[in-house]
């Protein structure tokens, strides 16, 4: 009977997941069909012209200057400035940070570097370098074609300073110089784009946090380059996930960011394992999500089947919180699950035993909350059937060794995980204890019942008897390994 307590562990498995605490629908980003409305009398009179007006100025011989309608302006670029802020995206303190450093960016200048690094081409500003990096672990990492395409073609360069001076320090010298320019054809925002994936390119072979208006075209453009750059590699989706859980941008638990930009990386690269991780954390997020500025990136299909996983989800574990609230007694009924009298008095006394274990812990049961229980306290609970489960179950079982004699365990058990779509334990029942000493003592007893009364001691014996071979019936760690 124990074994359906064990199966617990899958009622409320809570180790992926956040829980919300209510059903909602968020259909702000799904699409839209906005209708025009009335016009206002203000639009009405601007957009029908007044010819009349016009031919009676002319037809006077008036002087007056006729206003001419201004030509629609022109597509222009937009100043970099005006782009979505850029953030400094540090995994490690689980924080971002405005970020403008593209200039020169303090945190991928090694004093000790020997290598500058220059957005522009060769000779084309004055500016000075971005960076300054180790030459040989930029050599490391990239390959001949990229060395042969940047590298500075004279180190006449070399001896400049920032402004185009002569410097005061030898701060800025550096024996080797790269000159990385945006493509020709690139517009400004393009341009600003590619300087800000260079710079992230560096930050990655420094193991420095990216920068990025939206993490995760950071994460995207960053590996693209990676193939640009180290087109010799094979091993470039490889490092680039090493580096990403190095930094702690894998760690998804509550950073709906992380979460939503692996999603769509995971979406465009077409990687199943990753992107399926992702989801899950995005569907316990969900009512975070649309917080995030990567939400705008998921598609429309993403986002509705985010939608109807968490509705899914909430609903499931509304059904988990009600059964546990009185121990599984509605789904372990007599009409569920056919129990010999002895074996429900069981079960029903162990039901009794979580009653007054969990009302000594928290001082009431059930608790009193909504239709989902905290995920905090499913969490605990989780841990501790958990816990109960390694202390009792059987590693050795499999269902050969429990279908003769009695009533079938694992049919049972079978049936309860086929109900309610269960994913069955691996050993489904627990160590039994063995009574055999037991029972050749009582029987002997009961032998001698007409020449003697059982005597107390005898009883005693009994209750240890009892005790010894359901402590023996645990897994229990030696304590010498402890």
């Amino acid at each position: 009977v124990l074994a359906f307590w064990l199966q617990t562990v899958h009622v409320i498995d809570m180790h992926r997941h956040g829980l919300p605490s209510t059903i909602a629908m968020d259909i702000r980003d799904t699409q839209k069909v906005l209708l025009p409305g009335p016009p206002t009398p203000a639009s009405r009179k601007s957009n029908v012209p007044n010819f009349s007006r016009i031919l009676t100025i002319n037809a006077k011989g008036s002087n007056s200057p006729v206003k001419k309608r201004n030509k629609p302006e022109q597509a222009v670029m937009r100043n970099p400035s005006k782009l979505p802020t850029v953030r400094r995206w540090d995994a490690q303190s689980h924080k971002s940070a405005d970020w403008d450093g593209l200039r020169r960016d303090q945190e991928l200048w090694q004093q000790d570097g020997d290598c500058l690094v220059h957005l522009y081409g060769q000779g084309k500003s004055k500016r000075g370098a971005s960076f300054k990096t180790s030459y040989a672990l930029v050599e490391a990492m990239v390959g001949a074609s990229f060395l042969n395409r940047y590298m500075a073609s004279d180190s006449t360069s070399c001896n400049e300073s920032l402004d185009g001076t002569t410097p005061s320090t030898s701060s800025t010298h550096a024996e080797y110089e790269l000159f990385i320019p945006a493509p020709d054809d690139a517009l400004r925002e393009e341009a600003y784009r590619w300087h800000i994936t260079t710079r992230n390119f560096f930050a990655y072979i420094a193991n420095k946090p990216l920068v990025g208006s939206f993490l995760g075209k950071a994460f995207i453009d960053l590996l693209e380059r990676m193939e640009l750059f180290s087109s010799d590699k094979t091993s470039n989706l490889e490092d680039f996930l090493s580096y990403a859980r190095e930094q702690g941008y894998l760690k998804f638990i509550n950073r709906p960011d992380y979460a939503l930009a692996f999603l769509n990386f995971a979406e465009k690269f077409r990687l199943k394992d990753l992107w399926i991780d992702a989801f899950a954390h995005c569907v316990g997020m969900n009512d975070q999500l649309d917080l995030s500025m990567d939400f705008s990136d998921v598609s429309k299909v993403t986002k509705a089947l985010i939608t109807r996983s968490y509705l899914e989800m909430d609903l499931h574990l509304g059904r988990v919180s009600k059964a546990l609230r009185n121990f599984l007694e509605d789904e372990l009924a007599p009409t569920h699950l056919g129990l010999p009298a002895p074996a429900r008095n069981h079960l029903d006394r162990f039901r009794s035993f979580l009653h007054s274990y969990y009302v000594n812990k928290f001082g009431y049961w059930p608790p009193e909350t909504g239709h989902i229980m905290d995920k905090g306290l499913l969490r605990s609970m989780h841990q501790e059937f958990q816990m109960l489960y390694n202390y009792l179950v059987d590693g050795e079982s499999s269902p050969s060794r429990l279908l003769t004699g009695g009533i079938c365990v694992v049919q049972n058990v079978d049936a309860f995980n086929s109900r309610h779509k269960y994913e069955p334990l691996p050993h489904s029942c627990p160590l039994l204890p063995d009574y055999h000493s037991l029972e050749y003592r009582t029987s002997s007893q009961k032998g001698l019942r007409s020449l003697r009364l059982t005597s107390k001691s005898n009883k005693a014996d009994q209750s240890v008897t009892a005790r010894a071979a359901l402590s023996a019936a645990t897994n229990k760690i030696p304590s010498s390994s402890a």
